[in-house]
């Protein structure tokens, strides 16, 4: 008896790309003036979705397999732009702490 595949039955698929673009929202924020009166918890946001993003796109590619390539297209999307995120995520760290090594050289020289 062959299995018959439902529409939008890889979760996985659609979670992973819910999370990276929860990311990419959290990263947007720093666009207007929300995210920076405290930008820690918005990186942080941002991280968080972003390695939430790449195991569930890795299980939805996984389970695409099983399903007939249902999902796997969003499963991709997912992994990408969870990796994506992360990188500019970690670069936006890497940039506030290179700012206050910067300027706490600057203050202690004066």
């Amino acid at each position: 008896m062959s299995e018959t595949v439902l529409p939008g039955r890889n979760r996985a698929a659609k979670v992973s790309v819910f999370f990276a673009m929860g990311s990419l929202g959290a990263l947007a924020n720093f666009a207007g003036p929300i995210a920076w009166l405290n930008p820690p918890i918005f990186i942080g946001m941002a991280i968080v979705c972003a390695l939430i993003a790449i195991p569930a796109g890795h299980v939805g590619r996984f389970r695409a397999r099983r399903l007939a390539g249902d999902g796997k297209g969003m499963a991709l999307a997912g992994i990408l732009g969870g990796w994506a995120m992360l990188l500019v995520s970690l670069l936006a760290v890497a940039a506030a702490v290179g700012l206050l090594v910067g300027v706490g050289l600057l203050v202690d020289k004066t």
